[in-house]
């Protein structure tokens, strides 16, 4: 059996954030993970077309923060801040606890081409329309790297093209290095409903390390010279 690691669960609380922050107690635990989920599967469902990658969830106090990442922020905020609050008003009906408060805040994905979870939801959509599977795998992959992307792979599993038999068919170009932590790598995952079918998509794309993107340490300051015959001198001089 193939003993893999997922790629973000790998990286959690190194190089990524948890996608959830928030303490409770033993009692109210599976309340408060229950409502992240109903709150983050009712986001994805109704708002898909703004292209939303992730969602994080905080809680501080009487205080709920919702962190959508979004391709498209523009759709969701609406004429006015009008749409804003209408999301914000069905969160609040999620959360079984009434006098909690609801924050929504909207950070926009500069670069979808470059978001794993955005480009595998692209693959979706055209897989579902019908489009060669293959065709779609080598175009995204040029698209991502001509995006500036190091390194792409683009997993399909289930019934491909309307086969008999399930298989899975796979592309990368550039590097992956998934063993190392200190490496960026974007991971997503989604599903594609066909009438034959669910058609499993998976993709990775590497975007350099983390090590690159800091800034470079403060040189040590250097030590003047010694003159000659400064230094310490040997015993019995």
């Amino acid at each position: 059996m193939g003993q893999k690691v997922h790629p973000l669960g790998f990286r959690i609380g190194v190089t990524e954030r948890w996608r959830s922050r928030w303490n409770a107690k033993k009692k109210d635990f599976p309340r408060t993970l229950k409502e992240d989920q109903l709150i983050r599967t009712h986001l994805k469902k109704a708002y898909n077309f703004a292209g939303i990658s992730m969602i994080e969830i905080e809680r501080n106090g009487d205080t709920t923060t919702v962190i959508v990442h979004s391709a498209r922020p523009g759709i969701l905020i609406g004429k006015k801040g009008a749409k804003l609050n209408e999301i914000q008003a069905e969160i609040e009906k999620l959360i079984s606890d009434k006098a909690r408060k609801v924050r929504l805040t909207l950070s926009e994905v500069n670069r979808p081409e470059l978001n794993a979870q955005l480009v595998a939801e692209s693959m979706r959509e055209q897989v579902e329309k019908r489009q060669p599977f293959r065709r779609v795998i080598k175009k995204t992959i040029q698209t991502t790297m001509n995006a500036g992307a190091k390194g792409v792979k683009v997993m399909l599993s289930g019934r491909l093209g309307g086969a008999e038999i399930a298989k899975c068919e796979q592309s990368q170009q550039g590097r992956l290095p998934l063993q190392n932590l200190d490496a960026h790598i974007s991971w997503g995952f989604t599903e594609a409903y066909t009438p034959y079918g669910h058609i499993g998509i998976k993709c990775w794309i590497y975007l350099g390390s983390h090590r690159d993107s800091k800034p470079a340490a403060a040189p040590s300051p250097r030590r003047a010279p010694m003159r000659e015959g400064s230094g310490p001198r040997e015993a019995g001089n």
